[in-house]
């Protein structure tokens, strides 16, 4: 089942974070070309913004082994009509 997103999403590091919203509740997920993390629901857009990072850089740390660093926020945008995702019914 294909949908265009709607939502937010950002670069962390290597990683894509991606909030979009679905019905009333908010699905998270983090990904790269090597790795898909899929997170909790969440309620918020706010919470699901912190959720999304909060699992890049739980994934950094205990996966990768890379200490945290200093970057800044995400720069969080707009999904556009382009972005996708599929979701297994």
């Amino acid at each position: 089942m294909f949908r265009p997103l709607s939502g937010f999403k950002a670069r962390y590091r290597d990683l894509t974070l991606i909030a979009v919203s679905e019905f009333d509740e908010w699905r998270v997920v983090a990904l790269s070309p090597q790795v898909v993390i899929q997170g909790q629901r969440q309620y918020t857009a706010p919470k699901a913004k912190d959720h999304a990072l909060m699992l890049a850089k739980n994934y950094l740390t205990e996966v990768r082994h890379e200490a945290p660093g200093d970057e800044l926020e995400p720069d969080w945008q707009p999904t556009s009509p382009e972005d996708w995702l599929v979701w297994k019914v």
